[in-house]
C-alpha cells in the first residue's frame, strides 16, 4: 500500500509540475501522463492482479447506475457553466489554451476525441483500478483516489478560474471520483466508472464547442 500511495504521489505531482511549471503542448503532457499513469505503474506493479480489467465481469445494474449517473453529471457540469459563465474569464481561458496548451478550434476536434476515450480511459485506469488495488479498506478506495484525483486536476483549472470557483469544482471533482469509485465497488471492474467519466466529459466537450465555435 505504501508503495503504490508513494508512487501515486510522486506521479501526481510530477505531472503537477508538467501542466504549470514548464511550458509545453499538450502532446508532450499527454505523452507524460501515459508513461507515469500506464507504463510505469505496468512495469514497476506487473506482479499485481488487474481483475479491474475484466470489463465482461460488469453487471447490469452496474451499467444502469453507470449511465443513469452518468448522465445526470452530464448535466450538472453543462448547468453549472451556464450559472457561473459571468465569473468565468473565457477570453483568458482561450488564450491558455491556445498558447500554453496548443489546443486550437481546428485541432479541438481531434484532441475532444482523445480525452473522450483514450484519456478518460486512462484516468480510470490509474484513479479507478490500480491506485484502489493498493487499499483492502473500502473507506480508503473510496476516500484517496478521488482525493488525487481532484488535486491532479487543479493544475489543469488553476489558470482559468477564481479561487471560489477553483475551490468549487475541486469539490466537485472530488464527489466525482468519490461516485466513480462507489459505482465500480458492486462490479470490481473500472467500466462503471469510465461510462460516467465519458458522460462528464461530454457535458466539459460541449462546454468546449461552445467556447471555440459560438462565443
Amino acid at each position: 500500500m505504501i508503495k503504490g500511495l508513494i508512487f501515486a504521489l510522486a506521479s501526481t505531482l510530477f505531472l503537477l509540475w508538467i501542466e504549470q511549471g514548464i511550458e509545453v503542448s499538450y502532446v508532450w503532457k499527454t505523452m507524460a501522463k501515459i508513461i507515469l499513469f500506464l507504463v510505469i505503474p505496468l512495469i514497476v506493479f506487473r506482479k499485481t492482479k488487474l481483475t479491474f480489467l475484466e470489463l465482461k465481469k460488469t453487471g447490469r445494474t452496474s451499467l444502469r447506475i453507470a449511465f443513469f449517473s452518468g448522465l445526470v453529471i452530464m448535466f450538472v457540469i453543462i448547468a453549472a457553466f451556464i450559472l457561473l459563465m459571468p465569473s468565468i474569464d473565457i477570453d483568458s481561458l482561450l488564450l491558455d489554451l491556445n498558447e500554453r496548451a496548443g489546443v486550437t478550434a481546428s485541432v479541438f476536434p481531434f484532441v475532444a476525441l482523445y480525452i473522450l476515450i483514450g484519456n478518460s480511459l486512462l484516468e480510470e485506469f490509474f484513479f479507478r483500478g490500480l491506485l484502489p488495488s493498493f487499499f483492502k479498506h473500502k473507506f480508503y478506495r473510496l476516500l484517496i483516489p478521488s482525493l488525487l484525483f481532484a488535486v491532479y486536476h487543479i493544475a489543469i483549472f488553476l489558470p482559468w478560474f477564481s479561487l471560489p470557483i477553483l475551490l468549487l469544482a475541486v469539490i466537485g471533482l472530488w464527489v466525482g471520483g468519490f461516485i466513480f469509485q462507489w459505482v465500480n465497488e458492486r462490479s470490481g471492474t473500472i467500466l462503471p466508472s469510465w461510462i460516467i467519466h465519458m458522460f462528464a466529459d461530454i457535458g466539459v466537450l460541449l462546454v468546449g464547442v461552445y467556447i471555440f465555435y459560438f462565443y
